[in-house]
């Protein structure tokens, strides 16, 4: 009779052990389908992917758009950006459009993409600036770009970035040009 139990324990036991063991691969098989886990600050090498809440719309946006923005002093508008462009310098305008700039990154109005439809866009009235439209940006020089990050555009919803120092702005500029170049 004791024999009986304890080889009915030793079954038992065995069983147990081998249903953890298949608990535990199930969990590993699906944490490797499931691929790599969302790390805080990674970004999507396309930041314009979908299905992020925060993206508003996709599309072209209106293009070109009609705008009656203040004008730059002259000494500012016609200034280019001193910044060289390279793709370190557009990746930090991408950042500071995208998230780094407060008090809220310029995507929650200009959308993901630049198009001008960001989730803010809705409620503005004159729409947020469609960076992605050639035909609106190519008579818009840097300096005039440069002067309304700085102050805003009032009777817009475009506030001014103060906050920002010259080289994060010019960062920016690069980036907004980068928009509207074609796609390859």
């Amino acid at each position: 009779m004791k024999l009986k139990r304890l080889h009915l324990a030793k079954n038992q036991f065995a069983l147990t052990v081998f249903f953890v063991l298949m608990i535990f691969v199930f969990g590993m098989v699906v944490d490797i389908w499931a691929g790599p886990p969302p790390v805080q600050g990674r970004r999507n090498p396309s930041r314009a992917f979908q299905g992020h809440h925060g993206q508003g719309f996709m599309g072209k946006g209106i293009c070109p758009q009609i705008r009656t923005t203040a004008q730059a002093p002259d000494t500012i508008r016609k200034q280019r950006n001193p910044l060289k462009k390279s793709p370190d310098l557009l990746y930090a305008g991408e950042s500071l459009f995208q998230v780094d700039v407060q008090p809220t990154a310029c995507k929650i109005c200009h959308g993901v993409t630049g198009n001008g439809l960001g989730i803010m866009a809705q409620g503005l009235n004159p729409p947020p600036r469609n960076f992605t439209c050639r035909e609106t940006m190519k008579t818009i020089s840097d300096g005039q770009l440069f002067w309304i990050i700085r102050n805003g555009s009032p009777g817009t919803g475009m506030p001014a970035f103060k906050n920002l120092k010259d080289r994060e702005i010019w960062l920016i500029v690069h980036y907004l040009r980068k928009l509207s170049e074609p796609k390859r």
